[in-house]
């Protein structure tokens, strides 16, 4: 897939302007504080320029682009393609970070990522609604019996509201059995694709995702749990946020005029 780039001149003049030495060669756009650079960040590791396309302005793209920035030891600048996408940008990548929401009690609940549940058994997870939301359950909502004395959260899937799959942990999504959901589907050798109960029993055989969807079945996407994407580096002061058309930027810890 062919990277959106309009917005990384930008980002090197932001960095440019606030003091950074910048690198706009042939990879990606980096930025090296100095010692009179503006303080975007809680660090002074290099600068990676991430450029969004409209429709990128999400968690799923986001999250993933920022693990992978802290992963290289980098901080990242976010390059939005309007101001008025800045504020869909930070409600992903502020306080409570990288999550779509947490309760007084610290549950959370999860950004839908871009992949699917992957199975035990190489297919992938399946369900019948339009509306998935992974979160995690206060003691007093456990839908398990006997759950005592741990601090671990249960997970929930609920699908248009209702249950759909419940794990002990996130931990539990590392490779689910075919059983902790309704459905499962993968490709067969005819190249069509076979929905099963979570018996193992073929319920339908669709000659694509969209005739799979069509029909009401619809994959489950894979939550965005912080703790597995990212392995290394504080996320609050790693992360700074511009538009196109701007040079306030916006991180962590306040907005910056450059």
């Amino acid at each position: 897939m062919v990277r959106y780039t309009a917005g990384n001149d930008h980002g090197a003049a932001v960095l440019s302007r606030a003091g950074y030495a910048v690198d706009s060669g042939d990879g990606p756009t980096l930025g090296t504080p100095q010692s009179d650079s503006t303080q975007f960040f809680r660090t002074d590791r290099p600068v990676v320029v991430e450029s969004l396309a409209p429709e990128e302005v999400g968690a799923e793209t986001l999250v993933p682009r920022f693990a992978n920035a802290l992963a290289r030891e980098q901080n990242v600048l976010f390059v939005v393609p309007t101001e008025s996408q800045v504020g869909a940008a930070l409600h992903v990548l502020d306080a409570p970070y990288c999550v779509a929401a947490e309760t007084d009690t610290r549950c959370r609940t999860f950004f839908n990522g871009p992949d699917r549940v992957p199975l035990s058994n190489g297919r992938y997870a399946l369900a019948q609604a339009d509306e998935y939301v992974w979160r995690e359950l206060d003691p007093e909502e456990s839908e398990l019996e006997g759950r005592t004395g741990s601090d671990r959260k249960e997970v929930v899937l609920t699908g248009d509201g209702e249950t759909v799959a419940l794990f002990t942990d996130v931990d539990g999504l590392s490779c689910p059995s075919p059983s902790a959901f309704p459905f499962s589907y993968g490709r067969g050798h005819d190249k069509q694709f076979h929905v099963q109960d979570r018996d193992g029993r073929e319920v339908g055989r669709f000659t694509s995702i969209q005739a799979m969807r069509t029909h009401g079945y619809e994959p489950v996407p894979m939550p965005l749990v912080p703790e597995h994407l990212f392995e290394r580096g504080s996320l609050a002061g790693s992360w700074a946020v511009v538009a196109e058309d701007s040079f306030r930027v916006h991180t962590t810890d306040g907005t910056h005029a450059v």
